[in-house]
């Protein structure tokens, strides 16, 4: 039984049983596990796993969580009473019973060794055919998805070593003589990781050997230009002195100059040139402020996608600027944050974070997040210019020559953001908003619009459990369906059902289901989805807000414009406008030119909404509907508006207001 159980490590964490791989758990689950994998048969204690699955500050219930996960893993490992523990006790810890090739990655080492031993007895074609088998271990990103400071750091060490070893691939095929074959495997290489200085020396020599020295010299210049552009620096020696060989028509630079390997390890010709800080400021520290990122996070695989091929684009002239904008309770931050996570390598010198609180009635000031910034990039306070625009490029000169992430989220507008932009193409931004900040320029933009059905599902799945939801997929569809599929939503449903598992997924979706408490029933601690359209609510002047609560007594299945004039007593115009007005502040959709409608959450919400006075006393020609009463069609054509629904809206002498 010991020998038939294999652990996948180099890929999505699998435990593979005979013929059948499985997943291994929950995520947190999964970094226990890895944390085990990876000590080499050596025991772990509470502290250490805990500290591997939760960093510094684990949860109150973090031992208990541990002692449930083993007990699930002993469940999976060990159904048969005969069969040998695996999982064991030692200390207050635990530790893992396996010969190292059980694991993929300790396999992966042990392959590594062995081509290195090839290597150094002069056995290239040995060495290059044991590393294409072990290269092959990889099944994608390492520990993928397994959360915890311990994961992250065997993610980056795992994934090195599998460059490292495709770099050794590619320069035994040239000592090899296999330069025509090498041509296009290098040439994706250095364009999916450009920062690597060796991989440019080996493309250039495979293209000299085959009598292409125009090419040769034209990835140095593009090497150079990549290098300078990203970090500030200058090729290094060895790639200037094969440049200037190849340029001299040397006819042997085709062969790399050999360098000692560590047994078991192989090591990059150079080492990436130091980034140093601008003259006369001292050497900034690495600051990490990301808040962590969501364990069960759901969906947006096209928009991480497309976010994160901007944040790490090489070849840029300024940084990139990513928004991401959309209705409270869409997710902005969640994906924001995966974004940010999975790109931070790419920005070694550190991640800044901040809450503009744009929804908020107190935004953040942009001159105390510059001080903050400032004071983590280890400018003291004393130091501090007085003025924004002095912070603003003071900012820009600490971060000149660097490669950090800054994360803005929660902006209000575009005039809160531009201060805090970096100057220099190697650090990147990433901003949140209700809307697309307007005149500010960004690399790649995505409106988040709410979930698909399978990935509101997938989301519930994550936190009450799979089977749970497939033993009630028909009330699942319909809880989904009642949230709206807004990820708050779904998110506060599913932590609600998670607490109560002796409810049904049946009852709640019918509690939600009932507009007049769909609301109400979704909130759970500090999470409340009225909350989140409360916010922008209150930033709405008189007259809109208005018009949002009067147009909501009309809104089914949507509003045009002309619907919207007539309701409201304005000119199609002025209504567009208010129209557009409520686009912007995120609390009206629109899909297509002149078509308007409510997020149906977003009706709920804005029909619970008081209604004034003299706005009530207003409205004489139709009795206002209370919450869940059936609604009146939208108001027929009329000769002669009435003047009560005029003063609706009509709150300034223009009638309305627009930011």
């Amino acid at each position: 039984m010991v020998d038939a159980v294999q652990f996948v490590v180099l890929g999505a964490v699998r435990i593979r049983i005979g013929a059948t791989a499985e997943p291994a758990g929950s995520p947190q689950q999964q970094a226990m596990l890895a944390a085990l994998l990876l000590r080499s048969g050596q025991a772990a204690s509470l502290d250490e796993l805990t500290g591997a699955i939760w960093g510094e500050r684990p949860p109150e219930s973090a031992v208990a969580s541990l002692r449930t996960y083993v007990w699930r893993l002993r469940q999976r490992l060990e159904a048969e009473r005969s069969t040998p523990r695996l999982l064991v006790s030692a200390g207050d810890g635990y530790r893992l019973t396996l010969p190292p090739s059980a694991v993929d990655a300790n396999r992966a080492e042990e392959g590594a060794a062995a081509a290195a031993r090839a290597h150094r007895l002069g056995r290239h074609e040995e060495c290059s055919r044991i590393i294409g088998e072990t290269v092959a271990l990889w099944r994608g990103v390492p520990l993928d998805g397994v959360p915890g400071p311990f994961a992250e750091r065997e993610r980056h060490r795992l994934a090195e070593l599998r460059l490292s070893l495709l770099e050794e691939q590619f320069a035994h095929d040239l000592l090899l003589s296999r330069h025509a074959q090498a041509i296009p495997g290098l040439t994706a290489f250095t364009r999916q990781y450009p920062l690597r200085e060796r991989p440019y020396g080996l493309l250039m020599r495979a293209l000299h050997a085959r009598g292409r020295q125009a090419e040769a010299v034209a990835v140095f210049a593009w090497a150079r230009q990549v290098l300078v552009a990203e970090l500030g620096v200058e090729p290094g020696p060895e790639l200037r002195l094969l440049h200037e060989r190849i340029l001299a028509g040397d006819p042997e630079p085709a062969v790399e100059e050999q360098v000692p390997v560590s047994p078991g390890r192989f090591v990059p010709v150079l080492a990436p040139a130091p980034v140093l800080a601008p003259a006369g400021l001292p050497r900034a520290p690495c600051p990490a402020q990301l808040p962590p990122d969501t364990p069960d996070f759901t969906g947006r695989a096209e928009a991480a996608g497309e976010l994160g091929a901007a944040l790490t684009a090489v070849g840029r002239t300024a940084p990139p600027v990513v928004v991401i904008s959309g209705m409270g309770g869409i997710g902005k931050s969640a994906l924001a944050l995966r974004v940010a996570h999975r790109s931070k390598a790419y920005f070694p010198d550190g991640q800044l974070y901040a809450d503009l609180r744009g929804t908020g009635l107190a935004p953040a000031d942009p001159g105390a997040v510059l001080d903050g910034f400032l004071s983590a990039l280890g400018i003291p306070g004393p130091e501090l210019p007085a003025g924004i625009e002095d912070r603003s490029r003071l900012l820009r000169t600490v971060l000149d020559g660097r490669r950090v992430l800054l994360l803005l989220d929660d902006a209000r507008d575009a005039a809160q953001i531009r201060p805090l932009l970096p100057g220099s193409a190697g650090n990147a931004v990433v901003v949140t908003g209700r809307a697309r900040p307007a005149g500010l320029p960004a690399s790649a933009a995505v409106g988040l619009q709410a979930f698909s059905s399978e990935e509101a599902l997938a989301l519930l799945g994550q936190v009450i459990g799979a089977p749970r939801v497939a033993r009630e997929r028909r009330a699942a569809v319909g809880l989904v369906a009642a949230c709206a599929r807004l990820p708050l939503a779904v998110r506060i449903a599913a932590d609600r059902l998670a607490a109560r598992p002796g409810w049904t997924v049946a009852f709640l979706a019918d509690r939600i289901a009932d507009e007049r408490r769909s609301l109400t029933e979704l909130r759970a601690g500090d999470l409340d989805v009225a909350a989140a359209f409360e916010r922008g609510y209150r930033q709405l002047p008189p007259g809109e807000a208005a018009a949002f609560r009067h147009l909501a007594r009309l809104a089914r299945p949507g509003i045009s414009v002309g619907t919207a004039a007539e309701a409201l007593e304005l000119t199609r115009d002025e209504a567009l406008m208010v129209l557009e007005s409520l686009v912007d502040a995120a609390l009206l959709e629109s899909s297509l030119p002149g078509r308007y409608r409510y997020h149906e959450l977003v009706l709920a919400f804005a029909r619970r909404l008081p209604v004034p006075t003299d706005e009530r006393n207003a409205r004489t020609e139709q009795a206002p509907a209370a919450p869940g009463d059936p609604m009146p069609p939208p108001m027929p054509p009329r000769t002669r508006p009435s003047a009560g629904a005029a003063r609706v809206c009509r709150g300034t002498p223009a009638g309305l207001s627009h930011p």
